[in-house]
C-alpha cells in the first residue's frame, strides 16, 4: 500500500512510521483489488493538547475516510486506522454479498414470477 503522510506541527519519526506501515498492510490487503496498489493519505496535527489523525483511501467510485482524536498521536493514528478497517470490511461485505441476477431475456419471466 502506498502511503503518504502529510504532517501539520509535527512530524512522525522512522520507528512510528515503520510500525503504522504494518497496521496498513491488513487494510491494504483488503482493498487491493489486483489492478495495483492502494493508496493511503494521512493527515495529522496538533491542537493545543489534542492530536488529530484523519487517514483517506480512495476505494472505487468513493473514499474511505477514518477520523480520530486522542493525546498521543500513535494512538490517534492507531484508531483511524481501525476505523479505516471496519469501513473496507464493511464496503467489501456488500460488494460481495450484493444480489447479481443472470440476464434473461425481456419475455422470459425471471425466477419466483408467475407467467
Amino acid at each position: 500500500m502506498k502511503i503518504t503522510y502529510t504532517g501539520r506541527h509535527i512530524e512522525l519519526s522512522p520507528v512510528q512510521a515503520e510500525k503504522l506501515e504494518a497496521e496498513f498492510r491488513k487494510v491494504g490487503k483488503l482493498l487491493d483489488n489486483g489492478w495495483g496498489e492502494a493508496e493511503a493519505r494521512v493527515v495529522f496535527s496538533h491542537n493545543k493538547h489534542l492530536n488529530h489523525a484523519e487517514v483517506t483511501v480512495p476505494y472505487h467510485s468513493h473514499e474511505l475516510v477514518g477520523e480520530a482524536s486522542d493525546g498521543d498521536l500513535f494512538s490517534a493514528l492507531h484508531e483511524a486506522v481501525k476505523k479505516l478497517e471496519a469501513q473496507a470490511i464493511r464496503v467489501k461485505t456488500k460488494w460481495r454479498d450484493g444480489k447479481r441476477m443472470p440476464k434473461t431475456d425481456p419475455g422470459e419471466p425471471r425466477e419466483g414470477q408467475a407467467s
